[in-house]
């Protein structure tokens, strides 16, 4: 059985490098956390609604792409344009010819209220989300041509959203110092039992709660979550003007991250905020998958476009921080093999220890029994800090079942990776493009908003 024992060892000397660097995350996250309490909120007071509505407004365009998106843009339309706190503004949805459902319902909210703009996708879709975000910027720049507004700020949201009122203020106190910002997305929590949907809670609360912050540090970089995200004018015309005045790229499966990541590479300032406002944080909140097949499907694109596709397009250029961010980025593709592949060792261990299929003499060497050691820290740590991060957001209940929903969210990561490699492999044998594979959404009734 020394095999089973050697590829543990090497398993468990991976592992502890991928543990290595989140404790590094870790504490490089309390010690701003620490710096922030103790130093510069004593010099400097926190930023207030009135210092956000003291600023004069910027008119904004609200790009909505919408594919098969009936069952839910006429509710996210109507809600977003109650609950918005601003006036300036015009929402654009890009809209397909061959989507007859998604165009009717969006054609009544349109004549409900002129601040709602329909947007012709010139072709039939599904083509990709970037394709429908580049009709989207072409509307816009045709409507400011015929009416004589211009738009200070574009702000990325799908049609599933929910808006908080004070997202638009706050675009507009920060842009355009800074060309692009993105404020955190909050999954909405269904049932404790639910695992699939719960377990986006537990990694977005990490990565938008702790991770985006040393990124930014880091970096000067912040990736675009494709919602909640802002964009100056001066970002959205300076890449449209190397891309043909297409500003994003339509063979990305994940054209916000390539985007973001193209604005870095141009040298514009990149912010990622948590501002609150009596306890509550300005975000987007919204229904992730509930079911496991549109939950790795979802996963799987973004892997493709995140990891793949990012890599083909730009290698590993940049700063030392910036290749660090990509490398922390990338390897998810790897720790969602191994976290499967650890239950498989483990599973392993305990049939040659317990039945007569193991030889007597069958043991742990001492080195593989302190890596075993260190890493068993290392992930109780990892849990206790994923686990903190939820409770600051969701409560000490959802707090608590992320330790467990750690496994599930585990076995969904190693099947969107498989499926993100299997799909990428076949694009390069064949050629056929990736096309936009499309997840339902859903709305929050009114007494959830």
């Amino acid at each position: 059985m020394w095999f089973l024992h050697d590829v543990t060892v090497a398993v468990a000397i991976l592992l502890l490098l991928f543990g290595i660097d989140d404790l590094i995350v870790d504490l490089f996250a309390y010690g701003r956390r620490f710096y922030r309490a103790f130093v510069v909120y004593r010099r400097h007071r926190r930023l207030d609604p009135s210092d956000l509505r003291a600023v004069a407004e910027q008119p904004i365009a609200v790009m909505i792409p919408a594919w098969a998106e009936s069952e839910v843009i006429d509710r996210m339309i109507a809600a977003t344009l109650s609950r918005y706190d601003y006036q300036q503004y015009r929402l654009f949805i890009g809209l397909y010819p061959n989507d007859p459902l998604t165009r009717t319902v969006a054609e009544i909210a349109a004549a409900r209220d002129p601040r709602v703009t329909l947007c012709a996708v010139p072709h039939a879709g599904p083509t990709s989300k970037a394709d429908c975000l580049n009709a989207i910027y072409a509307s816009i720049c045709a409507h400011e041509q015929e009416s004589g507004e211009r738009f200070e700020i574009f702000l990325l949201h799908d049609a599933e959203d929910v808006v908080h009122p004070l997202e638009l203020r706050l675009m507009n106190y920060l842009i355009p110092r800074k060309d692009m910002v993105q404020l955190p997305v909050v999954p909405l929590a269904r049932a404790l039992h639910d695992f699939t949907s719960g377990h986006y809670l537990d990694e977005f609360a990490e990565s938008h709660g702790k991770d985006m912050f040393i990124r930014e540090w880091l970096t000067g970089s912040v990736p675009s979550a494709g919602v909640g995200c802002g964009f100056s004018r001066r970002a959205m015309s300076l890449v449209a003007s190397t891309r043909g005045g297409q500003p994003f790229n339509s063979s990305s499966l994940t054209e916000d991250y390539d985007f973001a990541l193209t604005l870095n590479y141009l040298g514009l300032k990149q912010i990622f905020v948590r501002f609150r406002v009596g306890g509550e944080l300005v975000a987007t909140q919204e229904y992730f998958p509930d079911e496991i097949t549109a939950a790795c499907r979802q996963k799987a694109r973004w892997l493709i476009g995140i990891v793949f596709q990012s890599f083909v397009t730009t290698g590993w250029r940049g700063s030392l921080g910036l290749k660090y961010a990509l490398y922390r980025d990338r390897k998810g593709v790897l720790t969602a093999f191994f976290g499967v592949i650890c239950y498989v060792l483990a599973a392993l261990w305990l049939l040659v220890k317990f039945t007569p299929l193991g030889p007597d003499d069958m043991g742990q060497s001492q080195f593989l029994a302190i890596l075993l050691g260190i890493n068993s820290l290392l992930l109780f740590n990892r849990s206790l800090q994923r686990a903190i991060c939820v409770t600051r957001l969701y409560g000490w209940r959802q707090g608590l079942i992320s330790i467990p929903r750690q496994v599930w969210g585990n076995v969904i990561n190693f099947l969107a990776a498989s499926r993100a490699i299997r799909l990428f492999l076949s694009h390069l044998r064949t050629g056929i493009p990736l096309g936009w594979d499309k997840t339902r959404h859903s709305f929050p009734d009114a007494a959830r908003l």
